[in-house]
């Protein structure tokens, strides 16, 4: 269990904008009151939650208190930021326990420490596996941006124009008249629909007819559609074609990072994993019925 000083710094609600990232989300959902404002914290101040203000050089102090590889892996800004949230996770969790009447629950004691342990493990793997690079290893994401073109395809598009009627006889005879020939105008007022996807599950009556094939732009609606409460005679108006977003598209580089790294941090951690248990084999009696040492 970590000592109660390792868990009663009270970690940031909303981190200083020097690049922290904060836990304000997860205040909230537990009803710990607002996060505080970047511009109401003291100067050099990384985080307050109520009247605590929490300051580089405190988590810089806890890593004395850690073992050997813990301060290893809590080493330089980067470590100190997982540090932090993790005893933001930790501190979330035991005042909520506290508040519940829980704080002598050895099953608390147990959930925080195991915070805690999330946190180093998401050190080691960031260590391992870090960020940088995947993101430099062009080739490897290229690979991943042709395997999932779909997911960076946007589909193509449809929209059409068209009269809307109440009452069948009026709109099938408009329909007649279009499929003759007859301006769109003529029938009364034109509307246009918006561009849309394919989706059939969603516009059963009308988007297999919007969509159908061989249709081009110009060309009336084979059929009366129904929309909403009412009925809809019209034509095809603009089509825009698939476009895949660029490879180099910020957003498209994120994910495509994701992809990537994801099975290498697997593998990462399971090599982790394998390790910490050849180090700290299980022991018979350990927790409710058994288990194995913490990092």
């Amino acid at each position: 269990m970590p000592s109660r000083r390792l868990l009663d710094r009270r970690a940031a609600a909303r981190r200083h904008p020097s690049g922290w990232t904060g836990a304000a989300a997860a205040l909230i959902a537990l009803g710990l009151g607002c996060p505080a404002e970047p511009d109401t914290l003291p100067e050099g101040a990384l985080a307050r939650v109520g009247d605590r203000v929490f300051y580089e050089e405190d988590l810089v102090g806890l890593i004395p208190e850690l073992g050997p590889y813990a301060q290893m892996r809590f080493q330089g800004r980067e470590g100190l930021a997982v540090m932090l949230d993790a005893l933001v996770d930790a501190e979330l969790l035991a005042q909520a326990a506290e508040r519940a009447g829980l704080g002598d629950d050895p099953r608390v004691a147990w959930a925080l420490l195991e915070e805690v342990a999330a946190g180093v493990l998401r050190a080691e793997l960031e260590r391992r596996v870090p960020y940088e690079s995947v993101a430099g290893d062009a080739a490897a994401l290229r690979a991943a941006y042709e395997a999932h073109a779909d997911e960076f395809t946007t589909p193509e598009r449809r929209g059409a124009e068209g009269v809307l009627f109440r009452r069948l006889p009026e709109a099938l005879e408009a329909h007649r008249a279009l499929l003759g020939g007859a301006p769109l105008s003529s029938l009364g007022e034109v509307v246009h629909t918006d561009l849309q996807a394919r989706d059939d599950a969603r516009f059963p009556a009308f988007h297999p007819i919007l969509f159908q094939e061989g249709l081009r732009v110009g060309d009336p609606l084979p059929h009366v559609v129904s929309v909403g409460d009412r009925l809809f005679v019209g034509r095809l108006d603009r089509v825009t074609p698939p476009e895949r977003k660029p490879f180099d598209d910020p957003e498209v580089q994120a994910r495509l990072v994701e992809i990537v790294r994801a099975p290498r941090l697997a593998k990462a951690r399971e090599a982790y994993l394998a390790e910490l248990a050849a180090r700290m084999p299980a022991r018979s009696g350990a927790g409710a019925g058994g288990g194995t040492g913490a990092p």
